[in-house]
């Protein structure tokens, strides 16, 4: 989400109110973005891998989930308290730094778990549910829409939110996930193409390390890759720009 008063044309804006707020003593960033009734509060950077999580509201029903439970958990939990009525929680995918407040989390709110359905690695007892790519995220009146963008695992998903789409480890700002395999880093791309590109310029996007981007900025850096793309079954860090 911008961090300026900048406003993205249509779609989700920055919330009204003070600058983005430090947590006392965590100094962990918390922004919001709103679009109509939907409240979209980044908390993050967090822990040692700079982790963001997502506190999505439906401000007129006082009903929202959590997507994402990283460290660090102080700076987590005043959030889901202030923010209230966290009724789902959603992860990304496997990877162990978007879980490492896990059991915080789930003491605080008694939330149910839900992962993508193709996910790996996961201990069926730390979940309670599984999304399939189309699938709805309820809060309120806010219909979250699950998207299957696999290739940082074979399993990680997306939420299109009103004017926002949260990617996890999908897309970040400036270029697409990390990779661990062969193969990988095609599949990734496919899915950006297929699954996030389409989307609206103006769709601000949230992802699970870092700073927010948009569509169109993701667009065109795409176009710039294909100039020079990586080799195939190249494996690990890209940047759209080099």
């Amino acid at each position: 989400m911008p961090t300026s008063s900048r406003r993205p044309a249509g779609g989700a804006r920055p919330a009204d109110g003070p600058p983005p707020r430090l947590t006392a003593g965590a100094r962990v960033p918390i922004e919001a973005v709103e679009d109509g009734d939907i409240r979209i509060v980044k908390v993050g950077p967090m822990g040692p891998y700079g982790n963001n999580a997502y506190i999505v509201r439906d401000l007129s029903a006082r009903a929202g989930f959590l997507v994402d439970m990283p460290l660090e958990e102080r700076p987590l939990l005043e959030a889901i308290e202030a923010e209230g009525g966290v009724q789902t929680i959603v992860a990304t995918h496997w990877h162990a730094d978007h879980w490492m407040s896990y059991d915080a989390v789930r003491s605080a709110t008694r939330a149910p778990v839900l992962v993508g359905d193709r996910e790996v690695h996961v201990p069926e007892a730390r979940i309670d549910g599984r999304l399939r790519d189309g699938d709805e995220v309820r809060a309120g009146a806010i219909r979250a829409i699950a998207l299957h963008t696999p290739g940082h695992t074979p399993g990680s998903i997306s939420l299109r939110v009103g004017g926002a789409v949260i990617t996890g480890d999908t897309l970040f700002r400036g270029g697409p996930g990390k990779t661990f395999a062969a193969g990988d880093l095609e599949t990734l791309l496919a899915s950006i193409d297929a699954r996030l590109l389409p989307l609206p310029d103006a769709t601000v996007v949230m992802p699970g390390h870092g700073a927010t981007t948009t569509i169109g900025r993701a667009r065109a850096g795409r176009q710039e890759y294909r100039r020079h793309p990586r080799p195939p079954g190249f494996h690990g860090d890209v940047e759209w720009r080099r």
